[in-house]
C-alpha cells in the first residue's frame, strides 16, 4: 500500500501538524543514560560533526550492529551496499530501546513503526536542506524533541516538493518552525525541504517511520 501524491498531501494538510503523543522528557533523559555508549556515529559523508543515531527499529533488533543502517541515510547506504539494499519495510524489528517505560505513551502507534531512532546531537549539528522522500511512499514520518530552545528545524518558505536527489545544492528561504512542545510528537511533512540544527549538546531528537497502515490511527490523534 503506498499513498500517492493527491493522497499525501490530502493526509499532510500542514507541514507539521501536533498529535495527542507525549513523551515524558525527564524520564527520557534518565533512561538515556544507560544508552549512553549505544549511540552510533550517524553514517554518511559527513563525519565528526556531533551526530549520534541509537536505534528503535532496525533490521534484527540488536543494539551491535556496526554499521547500524537504521542510523544511516538509506539512499546512502545502499549506494555504498548494493548487495544489502535495505528500505522501512525491511527494518522492522524493535530494539530493547522500544520497550523503555518513556516510550508507553507511543504504544497506540508501536505496531506500525518501521526504521526508526533517538537522534542525539551537539552544538552545530545539522542536517542541511533535503527531502526524505518522494510519493508514492510506503511511510509518513512523525518527529519531536526533548529541546525546542536548542534545535532548529526549518521549511522551504514556497513548499517545495522535490525529489531527495534533485535537492538543488543552492541557498535556501527556508523558516523555523515555532512554539515547539519537549516531548510532543508531530506529523512532519518530509517530501518538502527542510533542514535541522542544534545549538547545545544532548539534544535529542524522536525521528519515527510509520507505514500506511497507521493513518487512522494518526489521524485520530491529531489535535
Amino acid at each position: 500500500m503506498e499513498l500517492d501524491l493527491d493522497s499525501y498531501k490530502q493526509f499532510h494538510k500542514t507541514h507539521f501538524h501536533p498529535l495527542d503523543l507525549k513523551i515524558d522528557i525527564p524520564l527520557f533523559e534518565k533512561q538515556m543514560e544507560q544508552y549512553s555508549l549505544a549511540f552510533r556515529e550517524w553514517g554518511g559523508p559527513r563525519k565528526n560533526i556531533g551526530r549520534y543515531g541509537l536505534p528503535l527499529l532496525n533490521q534484527n533488533g540488536s543494539l551491535h550492529n556496526n554499521p547500524e543502517p537504521a542510523c544511516y541515510p538509506l539512499d546512502i547506504w545502499n549506494k555504498e551496499n548494493p548487495d544489502n539494499k535495505l528500505w522501512y519495510p525491511l527494518m522492522a524489528e524493535p530494539t530493547e530501546v522500544l520497550n523503555l517505560s518513556c516510550f508507553d505513551p507511543i504504544e497506540d502507534i508501536k505496531e506500525y513503526m518501521l526504521r526508526s531512532c533517538v537522534l542525539k546531537w551537539n552544538t552545530g549539528a545539522n542536517f542541511v536542506p533535503h527531502t526524505d522522500q518522494t510519493t508514492p511512499t510506503e511511510v509518513i514520518r512523525l518527529w519531536g524533541t526533548n529541546d525546542p530552545d536548542n534545535m532548529s528545524l526549518r521549511f522551504d518558505k514556497s513548499g517545495k516538493y522535490v525529489h531527495p536527489f534533485d535537492v538543488p545544492n543552492t541557498d535556501h528561504d527556508l523558516i523555523p518552525v515555532e512554539n515547539v512542545e519537549a516531548g510532543r510528537l508531530y506529523l512532519i511533512d518530509t517530501c518538502m525541504i527542510h533542514d535541522a540544527t542544534a545549538s547545545s549538546d544532548n539534544v535529542y531528537q524522536f525521528f519515527i517511520a510509520l507505514n500506511i497502515e497507521s493513518l487512522v490511527t494518526v489521524a485520530s490523534l491529531k489535535m
